[in-house]
C-alpha cells in the first residue's frame, strides 16, 4: 500500500501519525538524499548526517508543506543546502593533511577538477561570481540559497523591500548574471 501512495497521501498519513507513511517517505526518498550528498563529494559518514538532518528537518516542517507534489524538489533543494553547509564547514575547519579544494582560477579548477561533483570547488567560484554581480542580486541570492535559516518568500520580501510576487522574475535575472559570470570564468554552466 505505502508504495502506490502518492507523496501527498504519505504526508497526510504521516501528519496523523502513521509510522509506516514515515517509513514509506524515507524509503522512497532516501536514495535520492544520498546520491546528491555523495555527488557533491561528501563522505559517507557526511553523507549519513546530511540525510539525517534533513529528515529531521522534513519531520519539523510535515505540517508546513503546502505542495506535496513538489515533495522532491523540496527535498532536493534542503539535501543541497545542508551540503552546502557541510562544505563550508569542512573549509572553515581543513583537516592538516588535506590539499586545498578550491582553486583560485578558472583553469587551475579545469586541470585539478574532473567532474561537476567537486561542489567544494564550484563554491569557490560561486562567492567569487556573487561577489561582482551586484548587491541587490547578491542579497537575493544569499537569501535564497546560501542563508542557513531558508527564510520563505514573505521574509525574504521584507528583508528585501520587495513585492513577494517580484521575488521569483527578480531570482531569475540574478540566476542569469550568475550564469553569465560563472561562464566569463571559464565555467561550464548550463
Amino acid at each position: 500500500m505505502a508504495t502506490d501512495s502518492s507523496d501527498s497521501e504519505l504526508i497526510s498519513a504521516c501528519i496523523a501519525g502513521q509510522s509506516w507513511a514515515w517509513d514509506a517517505l524515507v524509503d522512497r526518498y532516501k536514495g535520492l538524499i544520498y546520491s546528491i550528498a555523495l555527488r557533491s563529494g561528501l563522505t559517507q559518514e557526511d553523507a549519513a548526517d546530511v540525510f539525517q538532518t534533513v529528515f529531521a528537518h522534513l519531520l519539523q516542517h510535515l505540517t508546513t508543506i503546502r505542495e506535496p507534489q513538489g515533495l522532491a524538489a523540496w527535498l532536493i533543494t534542503a539535501t543541497r543546502r545542508e551540503c552546502w553547509r557541510m562544505l563550508r564547514k569542512r573549509q572553515r575547519e581543513p583537516a592538516a593533511s588535506e590539499v586545498p579544494l578550491i582553486q583560485t582560477t578558472a583553469r587551475g579548477w579545469a586541470e585539478s577538477v574532473q567532474s561537476e561533483e567537486n561542489l567544494l570547488a564550484w563554491h569557490g567560484f560561486i562567492h567569487e561570481a556573487l561577489a561582482q554581480i551586484g548587491e541587490r542580486c547578491r542579497q537575493m541570492l544569499t537569501l535564497l540559497y546560501l542563508e542557513p535559516e531558508e527564510p520563505s518568500y514573505d521574509e525574504i520580501s521584507a528583508r528585501l523591500g520587495l513585492p513577494r510576487g517580484s521575488i521569483g522574475p527578480t531570482r531569475a535575472r540574478c540566476l542569469a548574471k550568475m550564469r553569465d559570470l560563472l561562464t566569463k570564468m571559464g565555467m561550464n554552466v548550463k
